[in-house]
């Protein structure tokens, strides 16, 4: 597969009965796959990784875990900002996981 040079963004608003006690999420995506969200309030950034071993964390029934990037944001604007200057430093960092 093709190296793509950007992650892409998809903000997913809540709906139905209950929808105004939720918040927004925003998923990151490489080549329209999930790979890991930014939070709606504090814009803190999580992305799915591969785990190096598998009992890194004692918990063996999963392959993958979630990670928080040290980057505290002010916006949705500055996550992304950060996340597109830095693609190349986290793709080569980070094995991230593609969830469907």
């Amino acid at each position: 597969m093709a190296k793509q040079s950007k992650f892409t963004y998809k903000t997913t608003k809540p709906t139905g009965r209950y929808g105004s006690f939720w918040d927004s999420h925003h998923d990151i995506k490489l080549n329209k796959i999930k790979v890991g969200m930014i939070s709606d309030k504090e814009w803190d950034i999580r992305l799915m990784v591969i785990k190096k071993d598998i009992n890194e964390d004692n918990c063996p029934n999963c392959e993958w875990k979630w990670i928080q990037l040290g980057k505290k944001s002010d916006s949705l604007a500055e996550a992304k900002e950060f996340l597109d200057k830095n693609f190349d430093s986290i793709n080569d960092k980070y094995n991230l996981r593609k969830s469907e």
